[in-house]
């Protein structure tokens, strides 16, 4: 498992790979990208992906892995900055109706959005990759042929493997071969990771982060005269939340129904089942030239270097792994664990479920900064005073309350991932998970109502602090039942049949 020639040996930083609109990631572009990569020592990490899956998908999912945590950072730190602004009175402010004169803010939630989208796509991530288009020469068939035949040396000095997964991933040779390659030298080098990261990710992030900026906007700038525009804006807000929602639930559902079939797929794995691209373009290039199959060999030997083939995958197999069954047996066990479990748990992570909702805290620094406004006492009275308790109860709700609520919800769909006959079930399976998922949304508004009272009742005082205090300790009980609904509904899922 070593490299035959130092030359192959490259990586490009990610923003090489996704200049022209992602250019090089488009299986319709020609042309050669070997110019955009450079000679090194290490590759920081590799990307595995198939070319047969949406590409417009994986270049989404990729520029939100890369440059997602940079876009929410950069737009939290500007909602700070813009709230304190505000708070000292250099900002002006909006005037929405208010039974008394309010200045009210937007400009936490309206600035974060805007440095977030720049960063989505300015930003510049220096990170060397491994791009098979670009780092293999296309042009140079020694070049070409080294690099396939040092691929498991570049996978064991690789630190890290990105996996770009999509339902035709498992069905590519390469792609499994890669995978089973990387765990094979992950053995014997400490350090390295993997990552799996689904494509439709992209597209979903970005989508969610636009709906909670949306039901952001309103919050923030819509007229709040009088009670009815308020019970109508929340409405509003509700009915465009569940337009998203009900797709967004078929999408992740489709997700572990796509799962489901890559088990079935991996545990009857077999060489010649899968699919290569040369078999796919019938053994003739563009050109109309002959193409010489990935899974046939010609000649005498172990010499690999003796082959004039571009892709040399059977002799390879037998080489790094012994055998063809040894390495199927490697995919139906090894590869499959690692593929089940990191699709399945580490997907929906909880920074993704911050991030994506960011836009619901830049909404409540408005809030909050805007009650900064309704008396000059307030740097004195500061823990007192509404404006603190409205940005506490903010916090509560993003960082106590939304992740174990996504946890939930993603359980319950992977519950009734299957799909069934007709289309109306289909809708009314979504509305059930949906409306499951919202009984802790109807206990936290609740919880909310009933410690309005919290300090009058309790301490006898009128204090916002210890209404918002009170508030958080509601919330974290809603969490903690949470917590224990997703054991039982975990422990459902470990039974025959599910």
């Amino acid at each position: 498992m070593e490299v035959v020639n130092p030359e192959v040996m490259r990586v490009t930083p990610v923003f090489r790979a996704l200049e022209q609109f992602a250019r090089a990631l488009r299986a319709e572009s020609a042309g050669d990208f070997y110019f955009k990569s450079r000679q090194t020592e290490r590759i920081s990490t590799f990307w595995s992906h198939s070319w047969h899956g949406g590409h417009w998908k994986k270049i989404l999912a990729i520029i939100t892995f890369y440059n997602g945590t940079a876009a929410v950072a950069l737009a939290l730190l500007t909602g700070v900055l813009v709230m304190v602004l505000f708070c000292f009175g250099t900002l002006p402010g909006i005037d929405r109706g208010w039974y008394f004169s309010l200045q009210w803010s937007c400009w936490s939630t309206c600035s974060g959005f805007v440095v977030a989208s720049l960063a989505m796509i300015f930003w510049r991530p220096q990170t060397g990759i491994f791009l098979d288009r670009i780092c293999i020469s296309q042009n140079n068939e020694r070049l070409k042929t080294d690099a396939i035949l040092s691929l498991a040396g570049l996978l064991k000095h690789s630190d890290n493997m990105l996996i770009l997964w999509d339902p035709t991933w498992t069905q590519r040779l390469w792609c499994l071969f890669e995978l089973a390659a990387f765990l094979k030298s992950k053995k014997k080098t400490s350090g390295q990771h993997l990552i799996v990261r689904p494509i439709f990710m992209g597209p979903l992030s970005t989508l969610a982060f636009l709906t909670f900026f949306a039901m952001a906007v309103p919050i923030t700038t819509a007229p709040v005269n009088n009670i009815r525009s308020v019970v109508t804006l929340m409405g509003a807000i509700a009915s465009a939340f569940c337009a998203v929602a009900f797709p967004t639930a078929s999408t992740i559902r489709s997700y572990f129904r796509d799962l489901d079939t890559m088990k079935l797929q991996l545990l009857s794995i077999s060489v010649d089942s899968t699919r290569s691209s040369c078999c796919d373009q019938k053994h003739v290039t563009r050109s109309g030239g002959p193409m010489i199959c990935d899974r046939k060999m010609q000649g005498i030997g172990t010499d690999l270097s003796s082959y004039r083939l571009p892709r040399i995958v059977k002799e390879c197999l037998k080489i790094w792994f012994g055998s063809e069954s040894s390495f199927e047996d490697t995919v139906r066990t090894e590869v499959l664990d690692i593929l089940n479990r990191d699709l399945t748990e580490k997907v929906f992570s909880t920074p993704w479920a911050l991030g994506v909702t960011s836009p619901l805290i830049l909404a409540f620094m408005d809030v909050s900064a805007s009650w900064t406004r309704v008396n000059n006492e307030w740097k004195e009275e500061m823990w007192s005073h509404p404006a603190i308790a409205l940005l506490l109860e903010g916090l509560v709700l993003w960082l106590l309350f939304v992740p174990p609520t996504k946890d939930l919800l993603i359980l319950l769909l992977r519950l009734a991932r299957r799909r069934p006959r007709s289309t109306c079930l289909e809708l009314l399976k979504n509305a059930m998970v949906l409306g499951t998922a919202a009984v802790p949304v109807l206990l936290v508004i609740v919880a909310y109502a009933i410690t309005r009272f919290a300090d009058l009742v309790v301490f006898d005082t009128e204090n916002a602090t210890l209404r918002a205090v009170s508030f958080g300790c509601c919330t974290l009980l809603i969490a903690l039942c949470n917590f224990l609904l997703q054991l039982g509904l975990k422990a459902l899922l470990q039974r025959p049949g599910w």
